[in-house]
């Protein structure tokens, strides 16, 4: 009682409002899990802090995992290097997936991800407005599908090694993406993950910008940033690697990629409108070349070039400020 009238009177100072119904309650225990999940028997893997806090809100973070992986390889591999970037401050989901992958067929893995989020906000402290996922190749697809068909739900997503495999059912609310490919992947080449971008550089109203993408097999990575609305930021990093989780440079033996996705979920999302004079920063790894331009967001009803404008299910623009709009699939119209 005292706990729930301590929660109610921060909850009314704005400080703990997203707190899950599971703060203050005995914990479960760390390790696999069964549910049943649209009649099926499922498991996922469960992560909590070592010195977990009932009363304190945690970060929630889904780890997919790879075509032929499962949640154990995610588990192991520490949900793609952001554990110990985490400390005490997340929780930690692999889900596994049916046949080793995530196929999403009629959305059953979207269900699959509800049914554990609701189990996981009833029982733990959860900061309901701080969930993320994360993923590598089919874990990246579903990564992407979470935030086509969850964006109110998922604060933001990172995809490596993407593509357009588990669905997109909904897709046309914003969510902040960060996108990273290899330029010599020859799995799932990088315009795949180059047509998920663009998806989300229109839906989160980004400013058009040519990205600059290294050489296959230099040994680098390039991040773009593009100025998007306020809260629904895009990053992009194209790498000189091909289909692999972990991408390194040359000159170095880890991975830069946990850093980058752990930023980027941890960043100050703000809100609000559009900055009447955005910037779109490419920088270059190891001191390479960086460029920045400034200009007005476009504007008007017609989408911005590398902007969605049409797909079944699409209620935005479309048409084209530049460009022609091209159809990629039933789903996803593009202007190029």
């Amino acid at each position: 009682m005292i706990f729930t009238l301590a929660l109610a009177l921060l909850s009314a100072t704005g400080l703990v409002e997203a707190a899950s119904a599971g703060c203050g309650k005995t914990p479960p225990s760390s390790g696999t899990k069964s549910i049943t999940s649209n009649n099926k028997s499922r498991q996922y893997i469960l992560q909590l802090p070592s010195s977990y806090d009932s009363s304190k809100p945690h970060k929630l973070i889904f780890g997919y995992h790879w075509r032929d992986g499962s949640m154990n390889t995610v588990a192991q591999g520490q949900y793609y290097g952001l554990q110990p970037l985490a400390g005490n401050n997340a929780i930690f989901i692999a889900p596994n997936g049916l046949n080793a992958g995530w196929a999403n067929a009629g959305g059953e893995d979207i269900k699959l991800t509800d049914d554990i989020l609701a189990y996981v906000k009833s029982n733990l402290c959860i900061d309901e407005s701080n969930i993320f996922a994360a993923g590598w190749s089919y874990g990246g697809s579903m990564s992407h599908s979470v935030a086509c068909s969850r964006p109110t739900v998922f604060k933001a997503v990172a995809v490596i090694a993407g593509a357009q495999l588990s669905g997109c059912d909904g897709g046309t609310t914003p969510v902040p993406y960060l996108g990273i490919h290899g330029t010599a992947d020859d799995v799932l080449p990088i315009a795949l993950g180059r047509q998920l971008r663009d998806k989300w550089l229109g839906l989160d109203g980004c400013q058009s910008k040519t990205a600059s993408e290294p050489s296959p097999g230099s040994g680098t990575h390039i991040k773009t940033q593009y100025s998007c609305r306020s809260g629904t930021p895009v990053s992009w990093i194209a790498h000189s690697g091909g289909h692999v989780p972990d991408p390194k440079d040359s000159n170095s033996s880890q991975s830069w990629a946990p850093a980058e996705i752990w930023a980027f979920f941890t960043q100050s999302f703000g809100g609000g409108t559009v900055s009447s004079t955005p910037a779109v920063t490419s920088t270059a790894s190891g001191g390479g070349p960086s460029s920045t331009t400034t200009s007005s967001p476009p504007t008007g009803s017609c989408a911005a070039m590398y902007g969605q404008c049409g797909g079944t299910g699409w209620s935005g623009a479309k048409c084209c400020q530049s460009g022609t709009c091209k159809y990629s699939n039933d789903f996803y119209s593009q202007c190029l």
